[in-house]
């Protein structure tokens, strides 16, 4: 925001057209996404699906997995990835302590699993709601939110298996 203004201040760029990023939806909707992620960490909502996690994952590291990997990727269909993976990092680290499982053991499945979950659902990628948009734009019919889901949820199973065989 304060490159916009900046550039808008020394006449680099016109205030019409330093402001006309805001009136894109997919640019309101990835706004809006990051606010209701601030809030999940922030209301404590993070720690308790850490909790939750927990409780299912067991002591085996396959069990671990099995039960992050699927979690992880559900909730970034609904929102960035990088923020999950930001909000379950004290979680998993946590879990990883607790049970004496290197950390990189647990994170890394659950970045993999955090990228295959923006598969789900069109607001889990900001690509997705570009193309959303420009097929609008275009009088075509968009994309429903989980018009990709099929292909989207069969990424995240495989996914899930590959990392559990290996």
């Amino acid at each position: 925001i304060l490159i916009i203004v900046a550039l808008s201040i020394t006449g680099v760029l016109k205030p019409e057209d330093a402001l006309s990023g805001f009136s894109s939806e997919p640019a309101i909707l990835l706004a809006t996404i990051f606010v209701l992620s601030g809030a999940l960490y922030h209301t404590g909502l993070s720690e308790q699906l850490g909790n939750l996690i927990k409780r299912f994952a067991g002591k085996s590291l396959e069990q671990m997995n099995g039960v992050i990997m699927p979690s992880v990727a559900l909730l970034s269909a609904f929102t960035h990835h990088v923020t999950i993976t930001a909000i379950m990092l004290p979680p998993i680290l946590r879990l990883s302590k607790d049970n004496d499982v290197p950390a990189s053991r647990l994170l890394m499945p659950m970045s993999f699993a955090a990228s295959l979950g923006t598969t789900i659902a069109i607001i889990g990628a900001p690509a997705f709601l570009i193309v959303d948009g420009l097929l609008r734009q275009s009088g075509q019919s968009g994309l429903g939110i989980f018009s990709i889901a099929p292909i989207g949820l069969v990424l995240s199973v495989v996914g899930t298996i590959f990392i559990l065989l290996l």
